[in-house]
């Protein structure tokens, strides 16, 4: 091997050194953007736009009202976590995003997130801006024979924690114990 070689080889291996433990290797989607233009409904608004949440941790959740299994255990997690953060609780919004806009409706949503804690915010949309804000999550979701009566939504079960500036700073998936939640929280409060 040329001596040039082996000193082209040892700069790209120190390059990909430097890039893979910069912090800018490891960053997430800003979300200020797609945050700012979508749309959604609430009962006492019909044109919500999250980065009214700007300054605040946002905890946002992609479910349905009609979810089986994983919107109620993650929406329990999340109580469980505003719970364990005490007053620091009032420093994070959780926000439950339903993409069933054909059955969700705000009324029903605020009823059903309500159960599990008064602090989640229950958001709907019409399915452009559904469309929209889960292509901006990199996220995804179907419904499954929607002709029907009862029929069930595919989406994801990442819970996604942004800070303050909207910018998404950990995906927490399905299944780990709330504890996660509450860390992740805790490392972006001030």
């Amino acid at each position: 091997m040329t001596i040039l070689y082996l000193k082209i080889r040892r700069w790209f291996a120190g390059l990909f050194l430097i890039m893979a433990l910069s912090p800018m290797a490891y960053s997430m989607p800003d979300m200020s953007k797609a945050l700012s233009s979508a749309e959604f409904l609430t009962t006492q608004s019909k044109n919500l736009k999250l980065e009214i949440f700007k300054g605040q941790i946002i905890l946002i959740f992609f479910g349905y009202t009609h979810c089986p299994d994983i919107c109620p255990s993650t929406l329990l997690d999340i109580s469980k976590s505003m719970k364990d953060l005490g007053g620091d609780s009032e420093k994070v919004q959780p926000i439950f995003i339903s993409v069933d806009y054909k059955r969700d409706t705000p009324e029903h949503l605020e009823t059903y997130v309500k159960f599990f804690d008064n602090r989640i915010l229950g958001l709907t949309s019409d399915k452009k801006n559904l469309d929209q804000i889960t292509q901006d999550f990199k996220t995804q979701y179907a419904l499954l024979d929607a002709t029907s009566e009862n029929y069930l939504v595919e989406h994801s079960s990442n819970l996604y924690v942004l800070d303050q500036d909207l910018q998404v700073r950990r995906i927490i998936p399905n299944g780990l114990p709330s504890s996660e939640i509450t860390k992740a929280i805790k490392k972006l409060l001030p």
